[in-house]
């Protein structure tokens, strides 16, 4: 039993940085794509479109809704917020692998 427990702990830790690493690179890709795409006289396109969409949902809830006080996470702390984020949604994505483990 332990060794279930430390498996289903090991891969809610790897769901989290997983998913902390990719909220922190979705910033940067959207904004180098959106300033290519800035001059363009047909709009921002689907792609940069797509990439705004993603990025809401990955930094949904904490970041996106800005649920913290901006002024306790100056510069480099915003990563807390985020690694915070990034928690809760490898606990929920985890949640959601077991019920499926367990429908089948």
């Amino acid at each position: 039993m332990k060794s279930h427990a430390m498996s289903g702990r090991l891969t809610w830790a790897a769901i989290a940085v997983i998913y902390f690493g990719l909220s922190n690179l979705i910033l940067p890709l959207t904004t180098a794509l959106a300033k290519q795409v800035a001059d363009a006289p047909d709009g921002p396109g689907a792609a940069v479109l797509l990439l705004v969409r993603a990025t809401k949902l990955l930094h949904f809830p904490i970041v996106t809704l800005a649920l913290y006080p901006r002024e306790w996470f100056p510069g480099n702390w915003v990563y807390l917020p985020m690694a915070a984020n990034s928690l809760i949604w490898a606990f929920g994505i985890r949640l959601l692998i077991g019920v499926f483990r367990k429908a089948r």
